[in-house]
């Protein structure tokens, strides 16, 4: 386990961006606890159904605000009051900007200090998400677009899918895209195009291979052109796009502790031609099952056994390593340095002796 500043990726420990916490269909009217950004968290469904989610400690006498299951507060129904939590040991009750609004027992000012850490949130795709940002700015970017959620001729994902907990930093899961030489060695493809581009706040992959030829199991693609477009939207999200297949991917890499990730995945899949609905979620099972093995097995494997690469021998023929981190570490520094990192590695970046990138003839199914 490698911290940011053991990277030198700049002032701050967690980066500025999206990131996925839960499902929504985890967040209900009860707290449901988790560990992100070096902290413990609670989050909750407020009574106008927005999520709320605070750092979980009150600032009183340093209670956790959604682990009590016997407290009065608790038991009476009066831990979770409109869009709102009590602390179950003295019913203080902080609203979801995480400031105290109450102090049912004291008429007096409430202490300016008397307040939780607040993220915002937004729920979309089934996902919660929340705005992580060291200087309490908001957000600069968007969450990835994806029209095929509303479209009736995909097949939707049914949630975040928890691969691993990784003892390691999230930029090891990010240097995967300006890593050529990996899709061949690891996930044994042969490629025919490639490129990255530093394109502001986002980072992208383009790629062009031919499926693996070998391996067991399920296996999506194997000896077919599979044509790849990821873009990752800040450092915790990659919105992937296969071409062929009519697939989406979006990845999300979650900070637990500075040098520790949470992965996950989820995956959607446009209906085959003259697929019946029973056909086609065979389809997209399949698919699943290969971004499933693709991330969680191949790529988490090594991820879980590896030491931090702090310096990257770089070769030419290995991807813009250094480029891609340069982009990142934006992330891990005031909103004001941006822009002088990015001019040094704004634009596409090709890999010596490998073609750029080609637009496929996308009349070639995946099932056809």
């Amino acid at each position: 386990m490698a911290t940011s500043a053991e990277y030198k990726l700049g002032q701050y420990a967690y980066p500025r961006g999206w990131f996925a916490v839960a499902n929504a269909s985890d967040v209900t009217r009860s707290p449901y606890n988790a560990h992100y950004f070096g902290q413990d968290v609670v989050l909750f469904r407020g009574e106008s159904g927005k999520v709320v989610m605070l750092s979980a400690y009150c600032p009183h006498m340093g209670t956790h605000l959604g682990k009590s299951r016997n407290s009065h507060v608790v038991t009476s129904g009066m831990l979770l009051e409109g869009d709102c939590i009590r602390c179950p040991f003295h019913g203080w009750r902080f609203g979801p900007d995480g400031r105290c609004n109450e102090i049912p027992y004291f008429d007096g000012p409430i202490p300016a200090a008397a307040r939780v850490q607040s993220w915002p949130t937004e729920e979309r795709y089934g996902i919660v998400f929340c705005w992580n940002d060291p200087e309490a700015q908001a957000p600069d970017f968007g969450l990835p677009e994806m029209p095929e959620w509303d479209d009736p001729s995909y097949v939707r994902w049914e949630g975040l899918i928890h691969l691993a907990d990784l003892p390691c930093h999230p930029i090891e899961i990010f240097d995967n895209n300006s890593d050529y030489a990996h899709l061949i060695y690891t996930h044994g493809g042969a490629i025919r195009s490639y490129e990255n581009e530093v394109d502001g706040n986002y980072y992208w992959q383009r790629e062009s291979m031919v499926g693996a030829q070998d391996g067991e199991g399920e296996h999506m693609g194997r000896g077919i052109p599979l044509s790849t477009i990821n873009r990752y939207h800040g450092p915790g999200l990659n919105n992937a796009r296969f071409l062929e297949a009519r697939g989406v991917q979006l990845i999300a890499a979650t900070p637990i502790d500075d040098g520790s990730t949470r992965l996950w995945q989820c995956a959607m899949l446009g209906r085959p031609p003259g697929a019946s609905d029973e056909g086609a979620r065979e389809a997209w099972r399949l698919f699943n099952n290969s971004m499933v093995k693709g991330l969680g097995y191949d790529d988490g494997e090594i991820w879980a056994n590896k030491r931090a690469a702090i310096n990257v021998m770089q070769l030419p023929t290995d991807g813009p390593f250094w480029q891609a981190r340069l982009w990142y570490s934006q992330f891990f520094n005031p909103r004001a340095m941006a822009d002088s990192i990015l001019k040094r590695v704004q634009g596409i970046h090709h890999v010596r002796g490998v073609a750029p990138f080609a637009q496929p003839d996308t009349r070639v199914r995946l099932h056809s």
